[in-house]
């Protein structure tokens, strides 16, 4: 079965596929064609995850760096028993023992290069999409930035995935991944590590929780390295929240957004990885400090502002203490509307912690 797709067909190739498919299989093939529909799309891959976990998963991502955006939850499905090969052109930053990854030459057209998820157990599931348009682009950025188109098909018909799956096993690799490490902290992300280790914190007299800790709106260096030092020593979680999302126009859940596997979720605590993304540089380096120090940390982006927002941490994630900058002292007429005094920020009842001096 050829599943490349014909040159210069346009929208019109997927039924070249499906013919081509139809003759393979000596029947009509059961499957269902989509055109470009990022959330729908995208929908459907979290879907056929599910489905696959624990069972076989064969995965497209395109360009290596797409991978590295979602390598957390390939170790959680890896975790979970999933056998999985990936294939995508360049090698990955990271790459998870067990995980066969295997690199394929750039190609626009070739089945191995394009968005697929395949799996076939626990139960046959495929979703196929090849991308159309400006070739310069193919495989950067995501489903839903501008130029970008894709066709494709979904199907639970066992001989089309078994057919799927048959072609893109026989793909060999070009090299063999590097080793399974982590990337190496950055000289600020080791610094502020080496500064929290020598902050002596005071002993806290609060219930076990996660210390929570308000980042973005002026300066909270201090205010971190004490949160996470608390965290060290007493084997806390810590939470970021970052307030810098408090803005009219800058929500990371705005719902024009449709790149919904990068976007942050409101339920779940982000990475460094997602920190970067969203262009909030000092968290990302707070949150990789502390898994250099092997402290459990994340950042949220809150859903209200200020005080509310805080009160809706701690409540969603646990928190038991609240350690904030010395400027609490002294809020502007801005910070006090959003009740960020100590009069309001103590009806949290959480443990307050001021970061009274350089830390």
């Amino acid at each position: 079965m050829n599943w490349t797709y014909p040159a210069g067909a346009g929208d019109a190739g997927i039924y070249e596929i499906g013919r081509r498919l139809a003759v393979h299989l000596g029947r009509m093939p059961d499957a269902t064609s989509f055109t470009y529909d990022p959330r729908q799309m995208l929908r459907i891959t979290r879907r056929v995850e599910r489905a696959a976990r624990g069972g076989r998963l064969l995965v497209g991502f395109q360009r290596a760096a797409k991978f590295d955006l979602e390598v957390e939850r390939y170790h959680d499905l890896l975790s979970a028993g999933t056998v999985i090969t990936v294939f995508a052109h360049g090698r990955p930053g990271v790459c998870p023992d067990g995980l066969d990854y295997r690199e394929v030459p750039h190609d626009v057209r070739r089945l191995e290069n394009q968005w697929f998820l395949i799996s076939r157990s626990p139960e046959p599931v495929a979703f196929v999409s090849w991308e159309l348009g400006d070739e310069q682009a193919f495989g950067v950025g995501g489903a839903a930035a501008e130029g970008k188109h894709f066709v494709g098909f979904v199907s639970d018909d066992p001989d089309v995935v078994a057919a799927l799956a048959a072609a893109l096993e026989a793909v060999q690799g070009l090299t063999p991944p590097p080793a399974a490490t982590r990337p190496v902290p950055s000289p600020e992300v080791d610094e502020l590590a080496a500064r929290v280790r020598a902050v002596d914190p005071p002993t806290m007299d609060a219930h076990p929780g996660a210390v929570v800790v308000p980042v973005g709106r002026g300066n909270s260096d201090d205010a971190v390295r004490l949160a996470l030092a608390i965290g060290l020593a007493e084997s806390r979680a810590v939470v970021l929240v970052d307030r810098s999302s408090e803005g009219l126009f800058s929500s990371p859940y705005a719902s024009m957004r449709a790149d919904d596997s990068l976007r942050p979720r409101r339920d779940a605590l982000f990475d460094a990885a997602i920190a970067g993304r969203e262009g909030r540089a000092e968290t990302a380096t707070a949150i990789a400090a502390a898994g250099v120090l092997g402290v459990e940390c994340g950042g949220w982006f809150p859903t209200a502002a200020g005080a509310e927002g805080l009160s809706i941490a701690a409540r969603q994630f646990g928190g038991a203490v609240l350690v904030l900058p010395e400027s609490v002292h002294r809020p502007g007429i801005g910070e006090r509307i959003r009740g960020m005094s100590i009069q309001s920020l103590e009806r949290l009842g959480l443990a307050l912690v001021i970061a009274h001096r350089p830390y």
